[in-house]
């Protein structure tokens, strides 16, 4: 069958209306860190109800995906209506999502696939056979999204050229076609080895990663197109409610925070992830917000008190909430320093009158790997040094109970020295466990490797959470876009008050 003969999106219309259900977002699996490479469209999938966890905490975007589970994903995302209709007449979820992928067409008798002719929808799925269907819900002229926020978080795409697949040959003639759609609309680029792995059979990740991208292709053709939503307002940390559901209408491929009116949230920071947009498969959406820290809220009060008159906005720098944000301004400076204009010690005498030594609270592991509670000595600018035994206070008495066996704080490192371990300002903890690195070259340290290392401090663990909390900059990721260690700039052992 030609692909001009693919299902159009006009003839999609109907089915693409259904509601799907508005789940609050991928993250919190515990094989699903963010450094994962398809966490953003595992959590974009799970956003729009495309794809769920597989139990027990888990999204398995490693597992491989059967005929059954593909059929579900797809039709729930290109024939949803189909697809309910199936299930209204008491078929499995399986049985229904291949029942809707026949009455839809995107899956045809005469595709002479194995599911049809009498395999088991528990039976892999290839990424070939999987091309043959994702290529007929792709809209006629797709092509590769270059966006501006594509480039910016690395999701440019590139038309490829699929015959030149090394396993081209491989495909017969109705693959090779589905295949050359998907690439030239930049949905597949092939694998590093230069093939399309054409017979491998397609995990969860793979297969959300497939079908989320063409989802954009049919939101991307109806781009504009106006439909009644509604949105959902939750706390990311409870899960509670903290605004009605607000029904209004919205444009397909705005951001949802966009569209959404947030302006009664009250002190929340709006963290819905930015990928999600207004899809034409989904009429709810949920919208996050964090609780705003105390700083933060100090912060919107004081604004408040501009506009009604009762502060000036000259004094807006020189306010103690600046005092709890990770970098260094003119508050701090002046708590620091003893001026607002002054950001280092000019010598060595002049820094060491400003410190004090202070014991903090710690987690150790003994010989037999149990933790044991002990003190370390650390010395810190005397300004800061309740905030510092208050912060390892908090990360003694937190329940993950990180172990920690070193640190680190004021070291005189030269009078031209710019770092904040001359200022008292800077804490390293394991140094060995959590290294210095640079586009994957160590600096200092040995490695950095929380899956493994008790030591090593995980991007999500207690430690740079409590830190973060006391208005504290981790080096793991202050620098780089994340806290990948293969790229950029890392200090993963470092923490610092002002942010350097």
């Amino acid at each position: 069958m030609h692909l001009s003969k693919r299902i159009r999106a006009l003839a999609l219309a109907g089915a693409l209306s259904l509601s799907l259900a508005a789940p609050v977002r991928a993250a919190g699996y515990t094989d699903l860190p963010t450094s994962h490479w398809a966490y953003d469209t595992l959590t974009e999938a799970a956003n729009l109800g495309i794809l769920q966890g597989s139990g027990d905490g888990l999204m398995d975007p490693s597992g491989t995906l059967s005929w059954g589970q593909f059929l579900a994903m797809l039709t729930r995302t290109f024939a949803a209506r189909s697809y309910e209709n199936a299930l209204n007449t008491g078929l499995s979820w399986d049985q229904a999502g291949l029942q809707a992928a026949l009455s839809s067409g995107l899956l045809l008798p005469e595709d002479n696939l194995s599911v049809i002719s009498g395999g088991s929808l528990s039976d892999p799925v290839t990424r070939q056979d999987a091309a043959l269907l994702l290529a007929r819900a792709l809209p006629e002229e797709a092509e590769p999204s270059n966006s501006i926020l594509d480039f910016w978080y690395g999701a440019m795409q590139n038309a490829a050229d699929a015959s030149t697949f090394t396993d081209w040959s491989q495909m017969d003639a109705a693959h090779q076609e589905a295949v050359a759609a998907l690439a030239q609309a930049g949905v597949v680029q092939g694998r590093a080895d230069g093939s399309f792995g054409c017979d491998e059979t397609l995990q969860r990740a793979d297969g959300a990663a497939l079908l989320v991208r063409v989802l954009e292709k049919v939101d991307q053709e109806r781009r504009g197109e106006e439909k009644a939503v509604v949105f959902h307002f939750v706390n990311s940390v409870t899960g509670e409610t903290i605004l009605p559901d607000q029904r209004t209408t919205a444009r397909v491929g705005y951001s949802v925070s966009y569209a959404a009116d947030t302006s009664g949230v009250g002190y929340y920071n709006d963290v819905t992830p930015y990928s999600y947009q207004i899809s034409t498969i989904s009429d709810e959406y949920t919208l996050l917000f964090e609780p705003m820290t105390e700083a933060e809220i100090q912060q919107e009060q004081f604004w408040e008190k501009v506009e009604r008159g009762e502060a000036a906005m000259e004094d807006y720098y020189l306010q103690d909430f600046w005092l709890q944000f990770p970098e260094e301004n003119p508050r701090k400076y002046l708590l620091l320093f003893g001026s607002e204009d002054k950001r280092r010690f000019e010598n060595e005498a002049e820094a060491s009158a400003a410190m004090t030594t202070v014991s903090i609270p710690v987690w150790r592991l003994s010989g037999s790997g149990s933790k044991v509670s002990a003190t370390l000595s650390l010395t810190v600018h005397a300004a800061i040094a309740q905030d510092v035994v208050d912060i390892f206070t908090e990360i003694y008495n937190d329940p993950e109970q990180f172990p920690i066996h070193s640190v680190g704080g004021y070291a005189w490192r030269g009078d031209t020295a710019t770092g904040e371990h001359n200022c008292g300002t800077a804490i390293d903890i394991n140094a060995n466990e959590n290294f210095q690195v640079r586009d994957g070259q160590a600096l200092a340290g040995s490695f950095w490797d929380p899956a493994e290392s008790p030591y090593s401090i995980p991007e999500d663990g207690s430690v740079v959470r409590i830190f973060a909390e006391h208005g504290w900059s981790w080096g793991g990721d202050a620098w780089a876009f994340d806290a990948d260690p293969s790229a950029g700039y890392h200090d993963y052992m470092h923490f610092s008050y002002m942010g350097g």
